[in-house]
């Protein structure tokens, strides 16, 4: 399990805050955290200083304790435990965080479990939190040593194993306070404490600092906008009223119809001449009708002829054949045979040919038939209107039985399950960018919400404008990109960013990691695990929710990315929120 270790001493703790408990230090100064975190949560645990008296002499005789910070994937431990000597009890407090909610441990038991030479192994438990996040093994050593120490955190909120490192017990107190002097290290004077407790409470989230590579981008403003091929209106190509086709209903808003598909007819008024002549029409093919179902009963005839001298074509040509093998009759019989059989088998495919073709006939007077009277007995013309794509009504004009003008819009489809991305770039912005700018895309309806548009949204670049709006003096980039979930619609307003430079394995923060502090950007740096470290920093590229730090930060650092600006004000009075705290 990889581990981060931060540090493994401070001077700024308490010598007597691990040995017996003070007098709370009252450090309620700071009135913009005051209602969030009350003014009793610093009796927690107290490592400042007492003013008693008669911990003056006990100040001066303990060295400074041990301080240790580790992060695992899971748990981030801060431990404090005074300078070990044997034959003296030692408290270890230690303080668990859920890395991924920040909240304190809050359930289960922690081992303190230490190993050492000639198979030397002990455990120290604290059976249950003291409270939330503190956990407190006691012990004493009995001789002097190096041990490999680690923590087992069980928890239903976060089982993890920590390891420690060496623990090292002192030979005697003058050895503790040699081995406290070697370890002492100048205090930045941008050092912010912070107690767990207070982080607890807002929730701070730390986040290490890894390389990126991170793109520069132009925000654009943008609009959602349908492709001029996934658009289509059902009209009427001539006045008449309109009747649902013979499938079923008229379709209704919102329903997806398919291309090809008929959505409604119209059946166009007819004069006393037009209705003159479709009754003719209808004579005529009254008598086709009739004339093709006399041709079906004869052709049915010539074909059972055809079938009944096939047959007796092959039986004849057989027996010729059985003949044959016996050296019977003779060729020119066979031959004959053979020639007639075949004949009367093209005798019979020309009868099925002809039977085939009356019976297409007939279908195709019936289906023009139904085609041009809508099946109620000729009585008047409809003509189908069918939708010329596949996608979902939109608009939706026509009533059952309605009158309508001709070319008047009776459905309007759109198929959205592709749609173009408009962006609108200032023409001053043109040098930046790219002859293929990749994008990102963010919708106001769904802040901090960062599409990728080639990776998440399959999409690519259509076209790079040529001609600059003359008002608004911009140019559009149209992408088109996949939208299966509808999450895109047509109209929509969004903002585009277009990649325009490429900085690659920087260090980079989370954008929520950087705020304004006296003008200039600041985060905070984890020294420990209740100590800060403010960095002014210097930033570069702006990549959606990173940016990239050019100094102040390195990679491998833990800096705050959740609750920075609440650190900032514990910044302003960092006497008020680090004061100690009594255990």
């Amino acid at each position: 399990m990889p581990v981060v270790p931060i540090a493994f001493d401070r001077s700024v703790r308490s010598r007597t805050a691990l040995a017996r408990p003070l007098t709370p230090v009252g450090w309620c100064t700071a009135a913009l955290l005051l209602a969030a975190w009350g003014c009793g949560s610093h009796t927690a645990h107290d490592h400042g200083h007492s003013h008693d008296h008669d911990h003056d002499h006990a100040e001066a005789a303990e060295p400074e304790p041990v301080a240790v910070t580790v992060f695992t994937e899971k748990v981030g431990l801060f431990m404090e435990y005074p300078r070990l000597v044997p034959g003296l009890e030692a408290r270890f407090l230690a303080h668990v965080t859920v890395l991924a909610t920040g909240e304190p441990v809050r359930t289960g038991r922690l081992d303190l479990e230490l190993s050492g030479p000639d198979g030397f192994a002990r455990t120290l438990e604290a059976a249950a939190p003291e409270r939330d996040g503190l956990f407190v093994p006691v012990g004493a050593f009995e001789a002097a040593g190096t041990f490999d120490a680690r923590i087992v955190v069980h928890s239903e909120q976060g089982a993890e194993t920590i390891p420690l490192g060496a623990l090292v017990v002192h030979a005697d107190l003058e050895a503790a306070h040699a081995a406290a002097h070697a370890e002492e290290g100048a205090e930045s004077a941008d050092a912010v404490p912070f107690l767990l407790e207070q982080q607890w409470r807002i929730g701070v989230l730390t986040e290490v600092v890894r390389p990126r590579t991170l793109v520069r981008r132009l925000r654009v403003p943008a609009q959602v906008a349908v492709p001029t091929h996934a658009a289509a209106v059902v009209g009427a190509p001539l006045a008449g009223r309109v009747l649902p086709p013979a499938t079923g209903a008229l379709p209704r808003l919102g329903q997806r119809v398919a291309a090809g598909e008929t959505v409604a007819s119209v059946e166009p008024p007819l004069e006393a001449s037009d209705l003159a002549q479709r009754a003719a029409n209808e004579t005529e093919w009254l008598a086709r009708r009739i004339e093709l179902e006399h041709e079906a009963v004869e052709l049915g005839r010539d074909l059972s002829q055809a079938e009944a001298s096939l047959e007796f074509a092959e039986r004849a040509l057989a027996r010729l054949e059985v003949l044959a093998e016996r050296k019977i009759g003779t060729t020119a019989e066979l031959e004959a045979a053979r020639r007639d059989a075949e004949l009367a088998r093209r005798a019979r495919e020309g009868a099925h040919a002809l039977a085939a073709a009356n019976r297409e006939a007939l279908s195709l007077l019936a289906e023009l038939a139904e085609r041009t009277t809508g099946g109620d007995g000729g009585a008047r013309l409809r003509l189908p209107l069918a939708s010329p794509i596949s996608g979902e009504i939109v608009e939706a004009a026509a009533v059952h039985g309605q009158h309508v003008d001709a070319a008047a819009t009776l459905y309007r489809v759109l198929d959205l399950s592709r749609v173009w991305l408009v962006g609108h770039v200032s023409e001053f912005d043109l040098a930046e960018l790219p002859e293929a700018p990749g994008a990102f895309l963010e919708l106001p309806g769904h802040p901090g919400r960062i599409l990728d548009v080639e990776a998440e949204l399959g999409g690519h670049l259509v076209h790079v404008g040529r001609e600059v709006d003359p008002d608004a003096r911009t140019l559009p980039v149209r992408f088109e990109v996949a939208n299966p979930d509808g999450l895109l619609r047509a109209g929509m307003l969004a903002d585009l960013f277009l990649a325009t430079e490429t900085a690659r394995e920087v260090v980079a923060v989370p954008r929520s990691a950087v705020v304004t502090d006296r003008g200039q950007p600041v985060a905070f740096v984890l020294l420990d695990g209740e100590t800060f470290e403010r960095r002014v920093l210097e930033t570069g590229i702006r990549d959606g929710a990173w940016l990239e730090v050019r100094t102040g930060i390195t990679a491998g650092e833990r800096v705050v990315s959740k609750g920075a600006h609440l650190v900032k004000l514990a910044s302003a009075n960092p006497d008020g929120f680090g004061a100690g705290h009594v255990h």
